[in-house]
């Protein structure tokens, strides 16, 4: 989840006019929302079909029959576009009309480490820009004011417990520097700049509760978001218990296909002017409270390269859609069930999460796996694509140190195929550190 005020200077007018809808459109009645949605719809299908390749060839066949998937909202007939399909159709994905809309390059790791690619445009930056920060409201946040993020992904390389960004009003705090001898200094950082949320991934946050329960400090922010992994009900145990401050969630992906958060009644909101969600169950049957279904969504506002009926490989939790007190009419979901991994220790005992960002950097990489077996040791076993370089592999060690240090030896290994679990889905991290670990976290001692 990115929020910069840096990039708001790129289109202040059509930014601010977005989010001045959005915080109309979220109290629409349900004609309203649909009529608005089927015309949507209706313009993104209509130009897909006509503007890029890949859809000329796969949903010609289907053009007579839009007006009656439109009219129902209804697109189950048309077919599903993956992952895999994306990197393998790239360019015929392109729109022939996408150097209008000023598209740029971006990535996404993928599951597996498994790189791709994909254009995000102009249109999609304004519109995801006025989204987040309505999601940033929503936990008392008002544009310009101070936040904080503990990022497990700091790109700069720096042994500082906290940096300051002036163009942001921001406070990072790289999260890889962070471990129980210096939690005190941590949280006295977060007391004196006095942020009005505190941005983190839920397993990191769990983690420093721990911490901040361990040394006996007292510290209630006003406001905690979550994003890019899974709110798990023990970590909302734990932080709730610990920070007694409200706690928000989002959910959403790089490729802007869904966006999903929590109001402050607690329940989970789909945003339906991002994208059109469909929430399928196995073999299409009808959905069912508290079962589980695939999130399959089509973008509104990416017309360099608009995905339709992306599969985005994550599974929500269906509820009875019941009215939410917080007044919006979106639907809602119990949960969104994403991906979940273990840490990587290292020696000096930080826990470092989402290793998959480091390969979002090496499209030479088709699949690869962690496996760590020792404290100061892991092996990395990659795949090779038929484009791999040897930059691709300094381009990984290098972000891997960014986010390792220098003292954990890093091996690679060539395979042909990666080790399958039980039940038969490829881990990404597969960590036999469980019992050294236990060690590590009893040796460190916390100073006064």
């Amino acid at each position: 989840m990115n929020f910069r005020l840096r990039d708001y200077i790129l289109y202040p007018l059509a930014i601010k006019s977005h989010h001045d809808f959005l915080q109309k459109s979220q109290y629409w009645s349900s004609e309203e929302r649909r009529r608005w949605t089927q015309e949507r719809l209706d313009q993104i299908l209509r130009y897909a079909v006509k503007n890029v390749p890949y859809y000329k060839r796969t949903l010609s066949p289907f053009e007579p029959y839009f007006n009656e998937m439109i009219d129902n909202l209804d697109l189950r007939s048309l077919p599903i576009i993956t992952k895999d399909i994306i990197r393998k159709h790239y360019k015929e994905l392109i729109s022939e009309k996408s150097s209008d809309f000023r598209p740029r390059m971006d990535r996404t790791s993928g599951s597996t480490g498994t790189p791709m690619q994909f254009l995000l445009d102009k249109k999609s930056d304004i519109n995801n820009f006025a989204a987040v920060w309505r999601v940033l409201n929503w936990t008392g946040y008002k544009f310009g004011k101070r936040y904080a993020s503990i990022d497990t992904t700091f790109e700069k390389q720096t042994k500082r417990l906290s940096v300051y960004d002036i163009k942001q009003n921001c406070i990072h705090l790289p999260f890889v520097n962070l471990n129980k001898n210096n939690v005190k200094e941590f949280i006295k950082i977060l007391q004196k700049f006095n942020p009005t949320v505190i941005k983190s991934y839920p397993s990191a946050l769990a983690l420093l509760c721990h911490w901040i329960q361990a040394t006996g400090i007292d510290y209630r922010p006003k406001a905690i978001l979550t994003c890019a992994e899974p709110l798990l009900e023990h970590q909302k145990k734990t932080i709730n218990e610990i920070l007694q401050c409200p706690i928000f969630d989002y959910y959403g992906q790089n490729e802007r296909a869904c966006l999903v958060s929590t109001c402050e009644k607690g329940s989970y909101h789909i945003h339906e002017e991002y994208s059109f969600v469909e929430l399928i169950r196995k073999n299409n049957q009808p959905l069912i409270s508290g079962e589980q279904a695939q999130i399959i969504a089509t973008t509104f506002d990416n017309f360099a390269m608009p995905l339709i009926r992306y599969q985005t490989n994550d599974i929500a939790v269906l509820d009875h859609n019941l009215s939410c007190e917080c007044g919006r009419t979106y639907k809602t979901i119990e949960k969104v069930i994403g991906r979940s991994e273990d840490y990587i220790l290292t020696p000096e005992g930080r826990h470092v999460t989402r290793m998959d960002v480091p390969f979002k950097y090496t499209l030479g990489i088709q699949e690869a796996q962690i496996v760590q077996k020792q404290v100061d040791k892991i092996e990395i076993r990659i795949i090779k694509s038929p484009t791999f370089q040897q930059k691709d592999l300094d381009d990984l060690l290098h972000h891997l140190r960014l986010r390792l240090g220098q003292s954990m030896e890093i091996e690679f290994k060539f395979i042909n195929e990666l080790l399958v679990g039980e039940n038969g889905k490829k881990k990404f991290i597969i960590s036999e550190m469980s019992k050294d670990a236990m060690l590590i976290n009893e040796c460190l001692t916390i100073k006064d």
